[in-house]
C-alpha cells in the first residue's frame, strides 16, 4: 500500500471520527433541549397545581366569612359572587391542567381533583346558600361535607404536587447523568483521536524514515562497489519503489548507453582496421607507378568508411533521439523511403498498397528504417523488380535471394552479415530493429518461393 493511500485512510478515519463527535454533539443539543422542555412543562404544571391549592384554601375561607357573616346578605351574596368567579376561572384552567399531565395516573387524579371542586361548587351554591337563605344557623352536615371534600381535594395536590417534583427531580437527575456520561463519551473520543492519529503518523514516519535509510544505503553501495543499478528492498506499491525503480531505469539506461559506446568503440577499431589497411598498401602501390585503378580503389576505400562512420553515428544517434511522432499514411511512408534512395530505374520496384493504414511515429526515423529494408532488398536481389506491398497494417519489402543461412536475431546483432558477404558492414538491419524498438513495432522474417521477405507489423 502506497503511503499517500495510507495517508488518505488514516485521514479519513480520523475525519469519520470528528463527523462522530460532531453527531454527538448535536446529539448532546437535541437531548438537552428535550430534557429542557420537559423540566418546562413540569414546572409550568406545577405553577398550575399550586395555583389549586390557592383556589381551595379560597373557598375555604368563603365558607368560613359566609357562615359567619350568615344575617349579612350582602356580604353572603358578594363571598357568593366570588366562588362564581373562581369557579369560572377553574373551568378555563380545566383543560389546559388535565391535558398538560404525563400520565395516565396524573390525569386520573387531576379528573379527580375538578369533580372535587365542582362538589364543592355544589355545595356553595346551593345547600350552603340555602341555609344562609332560610337562616338557619345549624352547620353542622355542611361544615363536615365542605371539610371532607375540602381536605380529601387537598391531599390530593398535596400528592400531585409530590408526583411533580419527583418528576422535576428525575429530568434534572436525568440531565446531569447525561451531561456526565456525554463529557465521558467526548472524553474518550478525543483520547482516541489522539492516540489514533499519534499513532497513525509515527508509523507512517518511521515506515517513511525506514524506507529513506534503505534508500541511502543503497545509493552508497551504489558508489561503494561500483553497481550498475540500486539492490535494496523498500517493498512494493509505494512512492520511494517507484522512485527507486525510475532511478534503476535511468542508471539502466546510462549503462547501456555506456555499454553501446564501448562496444561501438571496439567495433569501430575493427572495422577499419581493413580498409586503413588496404589504403595503406594502394598508397604505397600509387607510389610505385601511375595508376588510375588504383586510385579509384582508394576512393571507394574512403567512401566506405565514410559510409562506415556515418552508419555508426546514425546509430548512435538512436541512443538520445527523442521522438517526434505524428500520424501518417503507409503509402506516404513507402514513397518518401524510396525517394531517399534516388533510384535511377523506378522498374526495379513494385509498389502495391492493398491497404493504406494510418501510422502513428517518428516519420524520420521511420523512413530511415523501411529505406534500410528497401535498400538491402536492392543489394542482394538476384532478380528485380523488388516489391513493397502494404496490408493488413504491415509493410512488406521481397526480393528474390538465397535464404538467410542464420535466423533474424543473428543479423540485427551489429556488424553481422553472411559468411560470403562483401558489401555492407552489417549494421542496416541493427538500426531498423533500434528504431522500431524504440517504437514498439516489430521486424519478422520469412522466405518463400525463392522469395526473402523483411515486413513490419505496425499491429
Amino acid at each position: 500500500m502506497t503511503i499517500r493511500k495510507r495517508l488518505y485512510i488514516s485521514f479519513s478515519l480520523i475525519i469519520l471520527i470528528v463527523a462522530f463527535i460532531i453527531g454527538v454533539f448535536f446529539y448532546t443539543i437535541f437531548n438537552l433541549n428535550t430534557i429542557n422542555y420537559q423540566q418546562n412543562h413540569r414546572y409550568d404544571q406545577l405553577i398550575r397545581v399550586e395555583k389549586l391549592k390557592e383556589f381551595n384554601n379560597s373557598y375555604s375561607w368563603i365558607v368560613l366569612d359566609i357562615i359567619t357573616d350568615f344575617q349579612k346578605i350582602d356580604i353572603v351574596n358578594e363571598r357568593i359572587n366570588k366562588a362564581n368567579n373562581f369557579f369560572k376561572n377553574l373551568n378555563t384552567q380545566k383543560l389546559t391542567i388535565i391535558n398538560n399531565s404525563e400520565s395516565k395516573e396524573e390525569k386520573d387524579n387531576l379528573i379527580l381533583i375538578f369533580k372535587h371542586f365542582d362538589i364543592m361548587q355544589e355545595l356553595i351554591k346551593k345547600e350552603l346558600y340555602s341555609l344562609v337563605l332560610n337562616q338557619n344557623s345549624d352547620f353542622k352536615s355542611f361544615n363536615k361535607d365542605f371539610e371532607r371534600i375540602n381536605i380529601d381535594t387537598e391531599k390530593l395536590l398535596i400528592s400531585e404536587t409530590k408526583y411533580l417534583q419527583d418528576k422535576l427531580t428525575q429530568t434534572q437527575n436525568k440531565r446531569d447523568d447525561f451531561l456526565s456520561t456525554i463529557k465521558l463519551e467526548l472524553l474518550i473520543l478525543f483520547s482516541i483521536l489522539l492516540l489514533l492519529s499519534f499513532i497513525i503518523s509515527s508509523k507512517i514516519i518511521n515506515e517513511i524514515k525506514e524506507k529513506l535509510y534503505r534508500l541511502n544505503q543503497g545509493v552508497l553501495q551504489l558508489f561503494k562497489n561500483g553497481e550498475k543499478t540500486i539492490k535494496v528492498d523498500i517493498g512494493e506499491n509505494n512512492e520511494l519503489s517507484e522512485i527507486t525503480k525510475n532511478l534503476n531505469a535511468y542508471l539502466q539506461k546510462q549503462s547501456d548507453i555506456i555499454d553501446s559506446r564501448e562496444e561501438l568503440l571496439r567495433n569501430i577499431s575493427h572495422e577499419l582496421k581493413t580498409p586503413i589497411a588496404k589504403g595503406k598498401f594502394l598508397i604505397e602501390k600509387l607510389q610505385k607507378n601511375d595508376d588510375h585503378k588504383t586510385i579509384k580503389n582508394i576512393n571507394t576505400i574512403f567512401y566506405d568508411i565514410e559510409m562506415l562512420t556515418s552508419k555508426l553515428l546514425e546509430r548512435e544517434k538512436l541512443n538520445f533521439a527523442i521522438l517526434k511522432t505524428s500520424k501518417f499514411k503507409s503509402s506516404t511512408l513507402i514513397l518518401e523511403s524510396l525517394s531517399k534512395l534516388l533510384i535511377e530505374d523506378e522498374a526495379k520496384v513494385i509498389v502495391k498498397i492493398q491497404n493504406d493504414f494510418d501510422i502513428q511515429a517518428d516519420f524520420y526515423y521511420l523512413t530511415i528504417a523501411l529505406k534500410n529494408l528497401i535498400d538491402n532488398a536492392m543489394k542482394y536481389a538476384k532478380e528485380f523488380p523488388i516489391t513493397i506491398e502494404s496490408k493488413d497494417d504491415i509493410v512488406f519489402v521481397s526480393n528474390i535471394s538465397s535464404k538467410l543461412s542464420n535466423d533474424l536475431i543473428y543479423y540485427i546483432q551489429p556488424f553481422t552479415r553472411e559468411p560470403n558477404q562483401q558489401q555492407g558492414h552489417g549494421l542496416g538491419l541493427n538500426i531498423v530493429d533500434k528504431i522500431l524498438s524504440r517504437h514498439g513495432f516489430k521486424l519478422n522474417y520469412k522466405y518463400n518461393n525463392s522469395y526473402n521477405t523483411f515486413y513490419i507489423s505496425f499491429k
